[in-house]
Protein backbone atom coordinates (compact mmCIF):
# COMPACT_ATOMS: atom_id res chain seq x y z
CA UNK A 1 0.00 0.00 0.00
CA UNK A 2 1.03 2.97 -0.92
CA UNK A 3 1.73 5.74 2.04
CA UNK A 4 0.92 9.26 1.91
CA UNK A 5 3.88 12.08 2.81
CA UNK A 6 3.26 14.94 4.46
CA UNK A 7 6.15 17.26 2.78
CA UNK A 8 5.25 19.87 5.00
CA UNK A 9 6.98 18.23 8.01
CA UNK A 10 9.95 17.93 6.62
CA UNK A 11 12.88 20.71 5.34
CA UNK A 12 12.58 21.59 1.80
CA UNK A 13 15.59 19.19 1.10
CA UNK A 14 13.49 16.45 2.47
CA UNK A 15 10.77 16.94 0.63
CA UNK A 16 12.81 17.05 -2.76
CA UNK A 17 14.17 14.20 -1.98
CA UNK A 18 11.38 12.14 -1.20
CA UNK A 19 9.54 13.40 -3.90
CA UNK A 20 12.34 11.89 -6.15
CA UNK A 21 12.26 8.71 -4.68
CA UNK A 22 8.74 8.79 -5.47
CA UNK A 23 8.84 9.39 -9.32
CA UNK A 24 12.50 8.03 -10.02
CA UNK A 25 16.53 10.11 -10.12
CA UNK A 26 15.74 11.26 -13.02
CA UNK A 27 12.00 12.48 -12.44
CA UNK A 28 10.63 10.18 -14.63
CA UNK A 29 7.97 7.25 -13.70
CA UNK A 30 9.29 4.16 -13.89
CA UNK A 31 7.34 1.30 -15.29
CA UNK A 32 8.45 -2.17 -14.47
CA UNK A 33 11.99 -3.05 -14.19
CA UNK A 34 13.01 -0.39 -16.20
CA UNK A 35 14.97 1.67 -13.68
CA UNK A 36 17.58 3.65 -16.15
CA UNK A 37 17.91 7.36 -15.33
CA UNK A 38 17.77 8.61 -19.23
CA UNK A 39 20.14 11.34 -20.18
CA UNK A 40 18.16 14.90 -20.41
CA UNK A 41 16.90 16.53 -23.99
CA UNK A 42 19.57 19.14 -25.28
CA UNK A 43 17.83 22.52 -25.17
CA UNK A 44 18.69 25.84 -26.46
CA UNK A 45 19.72 29.14 -24.29
CA UNK A 46 17.14 31.45 -24.52
CA UNK A 47 18.19 34.58 -26.35
CA UNK A 48 19.37 37.51 -24.15
CA UNK A 49 16.79 40.22 -24.79
CA UNK A 50 18.35 43.65 -25.74
CA UNK A 51 17.92 46.19 -22.94
CA UNK A 52 15.61 49.01 -23.50
CA UNK A 53 16.75 52.94 -24.70
CA UNK A 54 13.19 53.80 -23.52
CA UNK A 55 12.75 56.35 -20.64
CA UNK A 56 11.10 54.89 -17.30
CA UNK A 57 7.66 56.21 -17.49
CA UNK A 58 7.40 58.96 -14.78
CA UNK A 59 5.89 58.55 -11.38
CA UNK A 60 1.99 59.95 -11.22
CA UNK A 61 1.30 63.47 -9.67
CA UNK A 62 -0.35 63.06 -6.23
CA UNK A 63 -4.02 64.65 -6.68
CA UNK A 64 -4.23 68.26 -5.15
CA UNK A 65 -4.03 68.08 -1.12
CA UNK A 66 -3.60 64.38 -0.68
CA UNK A 67 -0.90 62.83 0.67
CA UNK A 68 0.24 62.77 4.42
CA UNK A 69 1.28 66.07 5.97
CA UNK A 70 4.98 66.13 7.59
CA UNK A 71 4.82 64.84 11.58
CA UNK A 72 5.68 68.25 13.07
CA UNK A 73 8.71 68.89 14.90
CA UNK A 74 8.36 69.84 18.62
CA UNK A 75 10.63 71.92 20.23
CA UNK A 76 13.31 71.24 22.90
CA UNK A 77 16.70 71.84 23.93
CA UNK A 78 18.89 69.62 23.01
CA UNK A 79 20.65 67.65 24.98
CA UNK A 80 22.30 65.71 27.07
CA UNK A 81 19.97 64.79 29.24
CA UNK A 82 19.56 64.18 32.87
CA UNK A 83 17.42 64.06 36.09
CA UNK A 84 20.15 65.80 38.50
CA UNK A 85 19.67 69.64 39.77
CA UNK A 86 21.25 71.36 36.62
CA UNK A 87 20.31 69.12 33.61
CA UNK A 88 17.85 69.66 31.22
CA UNK A 89 15.22 67.42 32.02
CA UNK A 90 14.26 65.25 29.35
CA UNK A 91 11.36 65.79 27.38
CA UNK A 92 9.41 63.19 29.56
CA UNK A 93 5.23 62.55 28.15
CA UNK A 94 2.61 61.58 30.82
CA UNK A 95 -1.34 61.26 30.30
CA UNK A 96 -3.61 63.35 32.24
CA UNK A 97 -5.53 66.33 32.65
CA UNK A 98 -4.56 69.82 30.84
CA UNK A 99 -6.85 71.39 33.06
CA UNK A 100 -9.44 69.27 34.98
CA UNK A 101 -11.81 71.87 35.35
CA UNK A 102 -12.54 72.01 32.01
CA UNK A 103 -11.75 68.46 30.78
CA UNK A 104 -11.01 65.46 33.28
CA UNK A 105 -13.00 62.24 31.57
CA UNK A 106 -10.68 59.90 32.45
CA UNK A 107 -11.87 57.90 28.93
CA UNK A 108 -9.34 60.50 27.27
CA UNK A 109 -6.98 61.81 28.97
CA UNK A 110 -4.87 64.38 27.00
CA UNK A 111 -0.57 63.92 26.62
CA UNK A 112 1.17 66.03 28.44
CA UNK A 113 4.88 66.48 27.61
CA UNK A 114 7.96 68.93 29.16
CA UNK A 115 7.98 70.44 25.82
CA UNK A 116 4.34 72.05 25.94
CA UNK A 117 6.20 74.37 28.86
CA UNK A 118 9.21 75.10 26.94
CA UNK A 119 9.65 79.15 26.33
CA UNK A 120 12.68 79.74 24.77
CA UNK A 121 12.15 83.50 23.54
CA UNK A 122 10.12 84.48 26.88
CA UNK A 123 13.12 86.99 27.45
CA UNK A 124 14.22 87.70 23.79
CA UNK A 125 13.61 91.28 22.76
CA UNK A 126 14.79 90.47 19.17
CA UNK A 127 12.22 87.50 18.92
CA UNK A 128 9.96 88.63 16.06
CA UNK A 129 7.39 85.95 14.98
CA UNK A 130 5.28 86.10 11.80
CA UNK A 131 1.99 85.85 13.07
CA UNK A 132 0.53 84.99 16.29
CA UNK A 133 0.18 81.21 15.17
CA UNK A 134 3.95 80.81 14.91
CA UNK A 135 4.92 82.66 18.13
CA UNK A 136 5.94 79.77 20.67
CA UNK A 137 5.47 81.80 23.58
CA UNK A 138 1.97 81.23 23.35
CA UNK A 139 -0.05 78.11 24.26
CA UNK A 140 -1.49 76.27 20.82
CA UNK A 141 -3.65 73.99 23.18
CA UNK A 142 -7.45 74.55 23.99
CA UNK A 143 -7.17 73.30 27.48
CA UNK A 144 -3.65 75.42 28.39
CA UNK A 145 -5.42 78.29 26.98
CA UNK A 146 -4.66 79.33 23.29
CA UNK A 147 -3.23 82.28 22.44
CA UNK A 148 -2.05 82.66 26.76
CA UNK A 149 1.73 83.31 27.33
CA UNK A 150 3.92 80.14 28.09
CA UNK A 151 5.12 80.26 31.46
CA UNK A 152 8.73 81.49 33.02
CA UNK A 153 9.21 78.91 35.54
CA UNK A 154 6.97 75.50 36.11
CA UNK A 155 7.02 73.82 39.55
CA UNK A 156 6.40 70.19 39.29
CA UNK A 157 4.95 68.88 42.28
CA UNK A 158 5.23 65.33 43.20
CA UNK A 159 2.50 63.78 45.75
CA UNK A 160 0.65 60.26 46.67
CA UNK A 161 -3.14 59.51 47.08
CA UNK A 162 -1.66 58.00 51.09
CA UNK A 163 0.47 60.95 51.65
CA UNK A 164 -0.88 62.94 54.38
CA UNK A 165 1.50 66.24 53.78
CA UNK A 166 0.75 65.70 50.06
CA UNK A 167 -3.17 65.87 50.80
CA UNK A 168 -2.35 68.82 53.10
CA UNK A 169 -0.55 70.46 50.48
CA UNK A 170 -2.91 70.39 47.70
CA UNK A 171 -5.67 71.28 50.12
CA UNK A 172 -4.09 74.60 51.69
CA UNK A 173 -0.50 75.02 50.22
CA UNK A 174 -0.79 75.16 46.47
CA UNK A 175 -4.27 76.43 45.61
CA UNK A 176 -2.98 80.12 46.87
CA UNK A 177 0.07 80.04 45.36
CA UNK A 178 -1.21 79.08 42.09
CA UNK A 179 -3.25 82.18 42.18
CA UNK A 180 -0.28 84.03 43.01
CA UNK A 181 2.46 82.43 40.84
CA UNK A 182 -0.15 82.12 37.65
CA UNK A 183 -0.30 85.86 36.51
CA UNK A 184 3.42 86.38 37.57
CA UNK A 185 4.23 83.40 34.49
CA UNK A 186 4.25 81.01 36.89
CA UNK A 187 2.94 77.58 35.76
CA UNK A 188 2.22 74.22 38.13
CA UNK A 189 2.08 70.60 37.20
CA UNK A 190 0.91 67.78 39.47
CA UNK A 191 2.13 64.47 39.21
CA UNK A 192 0.79 61.79 41.16
CA UNK A 193 3.02 59.24 41.96
CA UNK A 194 1.40 56.51 44.35
CA UNK A 195 -2.37 55.44 44.94
CA UNK A 196 -3.48 54.30 48.11
CA UNK A 197 -0.91 52.32 48.95
CA UNK A 198 2.90 52.71 49.10
CA UNK A 199 4.53 51.36 46.02
CA UNK A 200 1.62 50.87 43.53
CA UNK A 201 1.17 53.45 40.66
CA UNK A 202 -2.02 55.91 40.97
CA UNK A 203 -4.62 54.80 38.31
CA UNK A 204 -6.52 57.57 35.92
CA UNK A 205 -9.13 57.26 38.78
CA UNK A 206 -7.23 58.51 41.46
CA UNK A 207 -6.58 61.36 39.12
CA UNK A 208 -9.71 61.95 38.84
CA UNK A 209 -10.49 61.87 42.02
CA UNK A 210 -7.46 64.05 43.40
CA UNK A 211 -8.14 66.80 40.61
CA UNK A 212 -11.79 66.76 41.62
CA UNK A 213 -11.34 66.67 45.59
CA UNK A 214 -9.06 69.67 45.14
CA UNK A 215 -10.26 71.44 42.80
CA UNK A 216 -6.85 71.29 40.41
CA UNK A 217 -7.30 73.71 37.73
CA UNK A 218 -3.19 72.83 36.61
CA UNK A 219 -1.86 70.19 34.69
CA UNK A 220 -1.96 66.98 36.32
CA UNK A 221 -0.90 63.71 35.27
CA UNK A 222 0.44 60.60 36.77
CA UNK A 223 3.70 58.58 36.86
CA UNK A 224 3.26 55.10 36.63
CA UNK A 225 7.18 54.70 35.70
CA UNK A 226 8.08 56.45 38.02
CA UNK A 227 10.13 58.86 35.51
CA UNK A 228 11.19 61.85 38.45
CA UNK A 229 11.65 59.36 40.90
CA UNK A 230 15.63 59.74 41.02
CA UNK A 231 15.02 63.43 41.87
CA UNK A 232 13.71 62.51 45.25
CA UNK A 233 14.57 60.16 48.07
CA UNK A 234 12.04 56.88 48.31
CA UNK A 235 9.36 57.77 50.59
CA UNK A 236 10.36 61.25 50.98
CA UNK A 237 6.65 62.75 49.85
CA UNK A 238 6.01 64.62 48.60
CA UNK A 239 8.34 66.03 46.23
CA UNK A 240 8.63 69.75 44.46
CA UNK A 241 11.35 70.44 41.72
CA UNK A 242 11.32 74.13 39.47
CA UNK A 243 12.65 73.97 35.91
CA UNK A 244 13.46 76.92 33.56
CA UNK A 245 11.00 77.10 30.83
CA UNK A 246 13.92 79.25 28.83
CA UNK A 247 16.26 76.23 29.24
CA UNK A 248 14.09 73.03 30.44
CA UNK A 249 17.10 73.01 33.00
CA UNK A 250 16.07 72.11 36.88
CA UNK A 251 16.70 74.48 38.92
CA UNK A 252 16.17 72.97 42.45
CA UNK A 253 14.27 70.26 44.01
CA UNK A 254 13.33 69.29 47.62
CA UNK A 255 11.37 66.52 49.19
CA UNK A 256 8.54 67.30 51.56
CA UNK A 257 6.26 70.62 51.54
CA UNK A 258 8.48 73.04 50.13
CA UNK A 259 9.00 76.45 52.33
CA UNK A 260 10.15 80.22 51.94
CA UNK A 261 13.66 78.99 50.56
CA UNK A 262 11.65 76.93 47.65
CA UNK A 263 9.34 79.23 46.65
CA UNK A 264 12.14 82.27 47.05
CA UNK A 265 14.18 80.14 44.09
CA UNK A 266 10.72 79.98 41.75
CA UNK A 267 10.52 83.65 42.42
CA UNK A 268 14.32 84.33 41.15
CA UNK A 269 13.65 82.16 38.24
CA UNK A 270 10.01 84.49 37.22
CA UNK A 271 12.16 87.34 37.52
CA UNK A 272 14.88 86.23 35.65
CA UNK A 273 13.22 86.04 32.18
Amino acid sequence: MQKNVDFRSFGLGAALTLSALALGCGGVETTGGDTSNPAPTPTTPAATPEPSTQAPAAAPEFPANSGQAAKPTIAYPAGPYGINVGSVAPDFVWMGFQNATLKNDVASMQVIRLADFYNPHVADDTYAPASPAEDDRLYTAELYGAGTPKPKALAIDIGSVWCGPCNQEAKTVLPPLYLKYKPLGGEFLLQLGDGADGGVPATPKDLFNWTKKYKVNFPATIDPDYKLGELFAANAWPANVIIDTRTMKIVYAVAGVPGDAYWAKFEKVLNAN
